[in-house]
């Protein structure tokens, strides 16, 4: 099965990328949708030890934690306050984005310019395997050798499914216009649960093309069953469905949000590439009983 969405049908914009970054030509009866405007509580940057460039982040349930990635292999765990619990610098290479597997607890990176997943034990930080991301679906080439690469990732789980769930990722694009490096978020599947040492593949299942771009940050929200995806140049964050359908989307704060986490109890910290650790307070119950998205 093959999605494919286009940005009138998920947005009813035409998030446009000729000319600059983030100029927004908006379908005719729509509303520009930087005017929706996110309802939150600004709590403040809480990184406490200047974080190297931090560029994906993942809230840990078992551990009650935070752990940030940053561009150049850095990775640390902080609690929800910002307090550093442990840092290293697990080996050079672009780590854009991390996430987590409830059901064990491990951690997985995804590498920009490797195209590859990392699994990373949350104890000592230790590789336990790394998988290759395929760059092809059905013969079409969907990552690119020095294209811009995977940006964004978190992990679905599933008890039905053998390896306990799959993972979406994001290419990320700063135009609609190169086929053979699309905007796209994909579904990949890991052999997560077979005892692959070393290093084995990642396959990609299906994709779809929202028709924004640049795609810096994923969430998966378990309650929902929907995606969360931040536009970083656009200061967009957007819901959707798994299967690429729009929910809703609002003008996001911060600036160079590469990384999305959410907790239980209704905070938000983004990831600023540039530095800092944002944290908010949205009420997201609280958005879904009241009037619906303008």
């Amino acid at each position: 099965m093959l999605w494919r969405t286009a940005a009138p049908a998920v947005l009813g914009v035409l998030l446009a990328v000729s000319g600059a970054a983030g100029a927004v030509a908006v379908s005719p009866g729509q509303n520009d949708p930087r005017g929706h405007i996110l309802d939150y509580e600004w709590i403040g940057d809480i990184d406490q030890s200047s974080f190297n460039e931090p560029s994906g982040a993942v809230y840990h349930r078992s551990r009650g934690t935070l752990f940030v990635v940053g561009d150049e292999g850095d990775i640390c765990e902080i609690e929800t306050d910002g307090s550093l619990v442990k840092q290293t610098r697990v080996r050079p290479g672009d780590f854009e984005g991390i996430t987590c597997d409830p059901a064990t607890g491990l951690l997985y990176v995804a590498i920009e310019g490797e195209e590859k997943i990392l699994e990373i034990h949350p104890d000592d930080f230790r590789v336990l395997r790394e998988f290759a991301i395929d760059r092809t679906f059905e013969g079409e080439v969907l990552l690119a050798p020095g294209g811009q690469g995977v940006e964004a990732i978190t992990f679905v789980p599933d008890a039905r499914h053998p390896h306990g769930g799959t993972f979406y990722l994001s290419n990320q694009a700063f135009s609609l216009d190169l086929p053979e490096d699309p905007s796209i978020i994909f579904e990949v599947e890991v052999p997560l649960r077979e005892k692959t040492p070393g290093a084995a593949a990642a396959r990609i299942l299906r994709y779809f093309s929202p028709g924004i771009t640049d795609f810096a940050a994923l969430h998966y929200d378990r309650e929902s069953d929907h995606l969360y995806a931040v536009s970083d140049s656009n200061n967009l964050l957007v819901e959707m469905s798994r299967a690429g359908e729009f929910i809703d989307f609002w003008a996001f704060p911060g600036a160079n949000q590469e990384g999305l986490a959410m907790d239980e109890a209704g905070f938000v910290y983004i990831a600023q590439d540039h530095g800092g650790i944002i944290k908010l307070k949205w009420d997201r119950k609280g958005r879904r009983e009241g009037d619906p998205a303008g």
